[in-house]
């Protein structure tokens, strides 16, 4: 499925690029500012940062139990140590960290993700660097099944009389 994703992203890539837009603009959102600014500084998001080019999931519809992969593109950089994927909902958490070899790097970074309970998620990849987080990117989706709460046992209903013959 992630193939034909790309296959679908293409003709916005190339309006994009006809249109004079960076793809980091579609693709980024904004960082937020860490809890400690000293320990992690935020180093400020630019139009035309492309360090964090895609991040793609499949399976696209997915429902509860379902094993999710994650396809998070980066740039080679000098500056790129460590990349970060959390995957959050209200009743589930995952998050994986892997060290980034800078300039000499992997451009594709796969990673897994099991048995999903139903849910709204977010996925979040963070590419820090020396000197903090260098870019952020945050995608959506949605893990269907029922409500476990709305489930109840099925209960027989109970009658006065046995069926048959009495005597």
């Amino acid at each position: 499925m992630g193939t034909r994703i790309s296959a679908l992203m293409r003709p916005l890539v190339v309006l994009v690029l006809f249109l004079g837009i960076p793809l980091s603009a579609l693709a980024q959102a904004p960082a937020s500012a860490p809890v400690d600014p000293v320990a992690a500084p935020v180093v400020p998001e630019t139009t035309d940062s492309k360090l964090i080019q895609s991040v793609t999931f499949s399976p696209v519809v997915a429902f509860a139990g379902a094993d999710l992969r994650v396809i998070v593109r980066v740039t080679p950089d000098a500056g790129n140590r460590r990349l970060q994927l959390s995957v959050d909902a209200p009743t589930f958490y995952a998050s994986t960290e892997r060290q980034l070899d800078g300039v000499e790097g992997a451009r594709a970074h796969t990673f897994a993700v099991h048995q999903l309970p139903a849910g709204d998620y977010q996925i979040v990849a963070t590419l820090e660097g020396s000197s903090g987080i260098r870019s952020r990117v945050t995608r959506s989706f949605k893990v269907m099944g029922e409500d476990e709460t709305a489930l109840e046992p099925d209960v027989r209903p109970t009658r006065g009389r046995r069926r048959g013959r009495s005597d």
